[in-house]
């Protein structure tokens, strides 16, 4: 598993996960008019090759195509990628701040230079590029400015700085638990594969019998020996989770959704990533870094097993 804020190069290759697609990050693009902003985007792929520094995004509130009224895909380099911050609760500035704008949809750098009255401030921006150089902002439109360095946000955000809402989110443990006491013999489960973090599948598979410590006879559903019985295999608790409920989607799934696709006889993770118009096909970012197409039919959305309960992704969250 990569560490913190780092990603290797290589056959097993992992990125953290604000680059993992799906995720919401802040860009700085470098043309012209937008330097010293940093813009809302989505990850939408590792660009190719594998160890290209590049990644295909998809800005949110930048480059609208007033023909067809969608956004192209671009090319940015890792420099100039970050984490999207957390929510910051609003609060009071000082001058000489360093802080961040909200100004023609990005966030651009400055200092506040004058405290007015009801919570405003004139911000100085610091790019030579945006005129006129001072604005009068509210409160509600600044933030701490901070650098994104070496895998971590400095100066780093206190706790009683961010929104409740992120606050709570983050102090929740993030270890998946069964949170279960005991499996019953014939329960239908789902189990993993040996690999950990991105390269994590899931096989259907029915309880045999416990074996103590936590530990369970599994039997494969899949997965058949050369008899064409099912694999039997013992495996941890924190390997098994239960089946997940089936969640309908009748039309069809829609860009950037996360899913599960069924290959090799398990459910891997992966991002949509184009709508196919033929057959109700879709070709799949999967988080083992590859481009593949499925059919509706072998596709499912993706859903978390945290601490005893069923979760759906929120919009953006990374693989």
């Amino acid at each position: 598993m990569s560490q913190k804020g780092k990603y290797t190069i290589g056959l097993g290759i992992e990125d953290p996960p604000h680059l993992q697609p799906g995720s919401r990050v802040e860009i700085k693009p470098r043309g012209f008019g937008y330097r010293g902003a940093w813009f809302s985007a989505i990850i939408i792929k590792r660009d190719t090759p594998i160890y290209s520094n590049h990644f295909v995004v998809k800005f949110t509130d930048l480059y609208l195509d007033k023909n067809t009224g969608t956004r192209p895909l671009k090319k940015m380099s890792i420099v100039f990628i970050r984490p999207q911050p957390s929510p910051q609760r609003p609060r009071k500035f000082k001058i000489g701040d360093n802080a961040d704008a909200y100004h023609l949809n990005g966030w651009w750098e400055g200092v506040i230079v004058v405290e007015l009255k009801d919570d405003n401030y004139v911000f100085l921006f610091h790019s030579e590029y945006q005129w006129p150089k001072c604005l009068v902002f509210g409160v509600s439109q600044l933030r701490l400015h901070r650098t994104w360095f070496g895998g971590y946000w400095m100066p780093p955000a206190l706790e009683s700085e961010l929104d409740v809402e992120e606050v709570q989110r983050e102090e929740e443990p993030t270890k998946i638990t069964m949170e279960m006491e005991e499996l019953s013999e014939g329960a239908l489960v789902e189990v993993a594969n040996d690999e950990d973090g991105f390269n994590r599948a899931w096989f259907a598979a029915i309880i045999v019998k416990p074996v103590g410590n936590n530990r369970y006879m599994i039997q494969y559903d899949t997965v058949q020996t050369e008899d064409n019985t099912g694999l039997g295999k013992e495996m941890d608790i924190v390997k098994i989770r239960p089946r997940p409920p089936d969640i309908p989607v009748p039309d069809q799934f829609e860009m950037l959704d996360q899913v599960e696709a069924l290959y090799k006889g398990g459910w891997w993770k992966g991002v949509i990533i184009n709508v196919l118009s033929n057959d109700s096909k879709y070709q799949v970012y999967l988080a083992t870094h590859e481009e593949m197409e499925f059919k509706h039919s072998n596709l499912r959305l993706h859903q978390d097993w945290v601490h005893g309960k069923w979760t759906k992704p929120s919009p953006g969250v990374h693989l």
